[in-house]
């Protein structure tokens, strides 16, 4: 990961939050201004952007670094993000250009590894993350959660456990019209959000 601070996204992000009209937000994603600041659900938790002094925190733990991919998700939530036209779920694999973008190793691929090793043999630990996170079982492989990352952006993660003759597979799903909104590489750092929120959810192996 080139970026890990907060601090390191593009300034020019604020900026145009600053000046965004606090209706067109509400309009596009629910999110309404509180004194200056927007309270974003995220997960079952709550985000706090404050564009005056370009800082996004987990509003019940203001102190904690919220990370790179955290804080540009969040603002490219509230600035692009249309929820009535996200379109039903399909494979990040389908969106166009996927195919070339999305990548089986290094900076582009799909960050399912670190899913499969840890849940590959742990359904139950699995589906407890989720449930931590506030997620919705969905039918699909052999556990599926569908995660509400943002008001009316949902991620779902489909896990196969492993057995004897074939090793753990874990696919996404994103709204099938996130292309209108995001680049590539915002998907997939969406992606790299629900994983980490996924992985710190989950308890550790010895318990």
């Amino acid at each position: 990961m080139r970026y890990n601070r907060c601090s390191e996204v593009d300034e020019n992000f604020w900026l145009d939050l600053a000046q965004a009209d606090p209706e067109d937000i509400f309009r596009r994603t629910g999110v309404r201004r509180h004194q200056n600041a927007l309270h974003v659900p995220f997960f079952n938790r709550e985000l706090v952007a404050d564009p005056d002094r370009r800082r996004i925190f987990l509003a019940a733990a203001p102190a904690e670094e919220p990370g790179f991919r955290r804080c540009l998700t969040t603002l490219l939530y509230l600035l692009f993000i249309d929820t009535s036209a996200l379109g039903p779920p399909i494979s990040p694999l389908e969106l166009p250009g996927a195919t070339m973008f999305f990548q089986k190793s290094g900076p582009h691929a799909l960050p399912s590894g670190p899913l499969e090793e840890r849940f590959g043999w742990d359904l139950a630990g699995f589906l407890e993350a989720g449930r931590r996170l506030g997620a919705e079982n969905r039918a699909g492989g052999d556990g599926a959660l569908a995660f509400p990352v943002f008001p009316g952006l949902t991620v779902e993660v489909i896990l196969w456990q492993a057995d004897e003759e074939f090793p753990a597979q874990v696919s996404f799903t994103v709204p099938s019209q996130l292309h209108r909104f995001w680049q590539l590489d915002a998907v997939l750092g969406l992606l790299g959000v629900v994983v980490k929120e996924l992985l710190q959810a989950a308890a550790p192996r010895d318990e």
